[in-house]
């Protein structure tokens, strides 16, 4: 019997099928799978470069902490100072130069925190690392010059969907034309930030093909969103919940449904009874805008 057993093959961990592997590391977040199971064997360290493992890269989940979600919070509220901006961007590198070791090419997902901070050189170094991206996700803090742009989006003539916030004077100015010239395949678009009259022209003179764009959370004119609906011309769904609205009388909400209505496009608002009418628009933002931040602009939209 002793000799029997002794003959018998023994599984081990490292000898798994790393088709199996892989379906164990998507249950694992970024940091356990590039910092821990990485590390365990050669078998282990080969199956956490799989290509499936890596179809989205979402830095929101790197070293995410409840310390780090309330951080996050608090930060729609202050201003904060250079040293601490500069802190994040430097471990924001730092996430992101580690996963692109696993990663390589593979993601069509790239998704920055909400409240991380984004510079030229990260931008650059994710577009020249991952090039086939078809959705993308900026952070609320952007310091990007216009040939950083010019750069990353260049190389992401595959995007389809865009989701960025921007906030002047806390931002550099957003390069709408940049993007649009670059990126012909753009349908989705979610934008938080201030919609007035002037951004909503950029938005339609460069985004000629957006068929969903969400306003969700974010501070508009009703002039700019009269102009998005009548501007542009493949537009199907429009979605401006828990919005604030500059104070304008120069349109009514009568007028742009009316227009929504004419151009059939769907129209998505609040109800009268939601509970971000009873909230600040600072305190909604940090509940809705971080909550839905990384959501799929299509699947948000078609709620």
């Amino acid at each position: 019997m002793d000799k029997a057993d002794s003959s018998r093959q023994v599984s081990k961990w490292k000898t798994l099928d790393r088709g199996i592997l892989s379906v164990i590391f998507r249950k694992l977040n970024v940091e356990d799978l590039t910092m821990g199971a990485s590390g365990v064997c050669i078998s282990w360290f080969l199956a956490a470069h799989n290509k499936s493992l890596w179809n989205t890269v979402d830095l929101d989940k790197f070293r995410q902490t409840d310390k780090d979600l309330r951080l996050n919070e608090l930060r729609y509220r202050i201003v904060f100072t250079e040293n601490f901006k500069d802190s994040d961007i430097s471990e924001t590198s730092r996430s992101l130069r580690n996963i692109t070791k696993f990663s390589r090419s593979a993601p069509v997902n790239l998704v920055f925190g909400c409240c991380s901070s984004l510079d030229d050189e990260i931008l650059m170094f994710a577009a020249a690392s991952m090039p086939n991206i078809e959705k993308l996700v900026l952070p609320r803090w952007c310091y990007l010059s216009k040939n950083s742009f010019g750069f990353a989006f260049s190389k992401w003539k595959n995007l389809k969907t865009l989701i960025v916030a921007h906030d002047v004077p806390l931002t550099e100015t957003f390069e709408f034309q940049v993007v649009g010239e670059n990126c012909s395949n753009l349908t989705n678009l979610k934008y938080l930030g201030g919609l007035g009259k002037e951004t909503a022209e950029e938005i339609v003179r460069y985004f000629k093909n957006i068929k969903r764009l969400s306003l969700q959370c974010a501070y508009v004119s009703r002039p700019g969103v009269l102009l998005l609906i009548t501007g542009l011309q493949n537009l199907a769904i429009l979605n401006v919940s828990h919005c604030k609205e500059f104070d304008d009388e120069t349109v009514t909400m009568d007028n742009i449904v009316q227009a929504a209505t004419q151009k059939r496009v769907r129209f998505i608002l609040c109800s009268n009874n939601c509970t971000c009418r009873n909230k600040p628009w600072l305190e909604g933002l940090t509940t809705y805008g971080s909550e839905s931040w990384r959501n799929d602009e299509i699947k948000e939209l078609e709620f």
